[in-house]
């Protein structure tokens, strides 16, 4: 499935604004931007987001998503546990969206 290159932009055009240096890679069906040489979130063939969030928060964030609707992400059907999150195309329609998960991604970033 494709990656939505707009979305693509939109992360790589925030990353950059808050003057983060990353990298991109594919991989888990997803176009990957590691921080600092750890994951710190991807955007998914068919849209939305892969989030990596502070496991601590990533219960919590997934229930309160509101809006910005997500799930705990899973691989072939297992969960990946509570720091690895999907986030809905639908999410982040807007500019809001994406902010939102990228602040959560960089309270756990190292």
């Amino acid at each position: 499935m494709a990656i939505d290159e707009q979305l693509a932009d939109r992360v790589r055009d925030a990353l950059f604004a808050r003057g983060i240096e990353w990298e991109e890679r594919r991989m888990f069906g997803a176009l990957i931007f590691p921080v600092g040489g750890s994951i710190l979130m991807g955007v998914r063939g068919g849209g939305g987001l892969l989030v990596r969030v502070d496991p601590l928060e990533g219960e919590r964030l997934s229930a309160d998503a509101g809006r910005y609707y997500a799930r705990v992400a899973d691989m072939g059907g297992r969960s990946m546990g509570p720091s690895w999150i999907d986030v809905s195309p639908d999410a982040v329609e807007d500019e809001t969206g994406p902010a939102h998960w990228i602040e959560a991604c960089l309270r756990r970033a190292p």
